[in-house]
């Protein structure tokens, strides 16, 4: 799982990372939507890329490109979605494809010489960036990524030049600040490494990478407190990436805060896991069991909002999912919802049967107090717990006061049985 920083920060247009020796995440902008010569995306693709449904896109723009197979935008929007599905020769095949047909659009090659660097094909790259700049001469985001390639050959001093080229452009271009930030470091230039981290959080306090940076520069002076408060910051903005939460319980664990380390590992793992199983949505052309996985993901961590969200979407593409609906209806029937837990539960019972159907029904008409269906979907459950208990002791009283006396006392012994603490718990 752990690979190289700048190889995991090629699959992003808005920079992320994981761990390496140094653990620092360097950005990077390919830009494959906005470039020189800019490609006007269709609105349904572009939705399908906001959703991370990467192989529905790459479908319809099949149809789009057998429609207009000269179109080198449509290929190089192709070429960004295979790209980001890990499927690089594909992705190079189509950003080949873009440069035959538009070989002046500096663009094309920047984003080839990203694949090939994410490819460790480093000389082929340098040779993408440079064309690149030799199109558009001030053309920024190739200096950047031309500095990346620098970093990925520990050519620090190198890619510092690139980065400084890449800020006389544009002085405002904080990826760039933060790059050379953390070519800085690896230099061994702690200060001017703060300074330029410090330029991107004053310029822009949202910019989540340069807190983590920071933090991991302030870490290695020994400076925890201020590591963890910027590793905080990093994880506020950017909850859903697992490296602040290695980051931060590596620092825990130097100040010997072992329980706050241990948690933020599980978490760390939690969210692995997370982007794994959201890989291999986005992979799938119909990931009705790939969602169904993620949902109860979530519930590991009690999100129950998001995990309905899966199961509805997984529901969209196969109705008649009994292993949606029945999960569907545990959340429900949590969420305090039983009418809606009814109805899931009885559809899914109508397509195969299951035993969290039948107890999820139990459940349903224990909470109406009709003890006698409870207690028929619990026996179907194969079920003995407390519920159960409460079930027949809930019966037993409404014998008792139908004056059912000796039927009481029959259904009293049964819930007596299943748990000798019902009365005691129950009054």
């Amino acid at each position: 799982m752990r690979r190289m920083a700048w190889m995991l920060v090629l699959g992003c247009l808005t920079g992320c990372g994981n761990a390496s020796s140094t653990k620092a995440a360097i950005n990077s902008q390919s830009q494959n939507n906005a470039s020189l010569q800019e490609t006007v995306v269709p609105a349904e693709i572009e939705q399908l890329f906001a959703r991370g449904e990467l192989a529905q896109a790459v479908e319809a723009l099949n149809a789009l490109i057998e429609k207009k197979p000269r179109d080198a935008g449509l290929l190089s929007i192709r070429a960004s979605a295979h790209h980001r599905l890990g499927q690089m020769e594909r992705a190079l095949s189509d950003i080949d494809r873009a440069i035959e047909l538009n070989p002046n659009d500096a663009k094309h090659f920047n984003n080839r010489g990203f694949m090939r660097m994410g490819m460790e094909q480093f000389q082929a790259a340098l040779v993408d960036f440079d064309k690149a700049i030799e199109l558009a001469p001030r053309y920024k985001n190739a200096f950047n990524n031309r500095g990346l390639l620098f970093i990925a050959q520990k050519r620090f001093e190198d890619a510092i030049v690139q980065f400084n080229r890449a800020i006389e452009i544009d002085d405002q271009y904080l990826d760039a600040y933060n790059n050379r930030g953390f070519a800085e470091t690896e230099s061994g230039q702690a200060a001017k490494a703060l300074d330029d981290f410090n330029v991107v959080i004053e310029l822009n306090p949202k910019y989540v990478n340069a807190y983590n940076n920071r933090g991991l520069l302030l870490a290695q002076a020994g400076d925890y407190e201020n590591a963890l408060l910027d590793f905080t910051r990093a994880m506020m903005l950017d909850p859903m990436n697992p490296k602040y939460y290695e980051h931060r319980q590596e620092v825990y664990r130097k100040q010997g805060e072992y329980r706050k380390a241990m948690d933020d590992e599980k978490k760390y793992d939690w969210l692995v896991e997370y982007h794994l199983l959201t890989a291999e949505i986005a992979a799938a052309t119909n990931p009705v069991d790939e969602l169904i996985q993620r949902a109860e993901h979530f519930l590991e961590i009690n999100d129950l909002d998001k995990a309905v969200d899966d199961l509805n979407r997984a529901l969209s593409l196969d109705a008649k999912s009994s292993q949606a609906l029945v999960i569907r209806a545990g959340i429900f029937l949590k969420q305090k919802s039983p009418a809606t837990a009814q109805a899931d539960a009885e559809a899914a019972l109508a397509i195969a049967p299951s035993e969290q159907a039948y107890s999820i029904l139990g459940d349903v008409f224990l909470g109406r107090g009709d003890y006698d269906r409870a207690i028929e979907y619990f026996a179907r459950a194969h079920r003995i717990d407390e519920s159960v208990a409460d079930a027949y002791y809930g019966k037993s009283k409404l014998l008792e006061s139908q004056g059912q006396s000796e039927q009481a006392k029959t259904n009293l012994e049964q819930a007596l049985a299943l748990d000798p603490d019902v009365e005691r718990r129950l009054r």
